[in-house]
């Protein structure tokens, strides 16, 4: 999947960000996901993830807001709650950040 309107060089687990929200609730899809991937994320990766997830869900607020996109807004709003409910532990095998 490739993003050409928002795409810009970065790491490859800034790819992941907006996919998550596709598999927040359900651990089976991502566990999906990662069997295609091939293996599961570092823990850096989990870490920088976690960092982007936040910054993207800042951009989306504001993006969506000024462009009258209330779906982005949405999905901006959802990330920091998943990140504060502690959504994010299921990123590790292990449970843990």
């Amino acid at each position: 999947m490739i993003d050409f309107e928002r795409g810009e060089p970065g790491p490859a687990v800034r790819d992941l960000v907006r996919l998550s929200d596709a598999w927040d609730g359900r651990p089976d899809l991502f566990e999906a996901f990662l069997s295609g991937y091939g293996r599961r994320l570092t823990a850096t990766e989990e870490a920088r993830m976690t960092i982007d997830m936040a910054l993207d869900a800042v951009s989306g607020i504001a993006y969506g807001t000024a462009h009258s996109d209330p779906e982005l807004i949405e999905r901006g709003r959802r990330t920091p709650t998943r990140l504060r409910a502690g959504h994010h532990t299921a990123l590790s095998s292990t449970g843990g950040t």
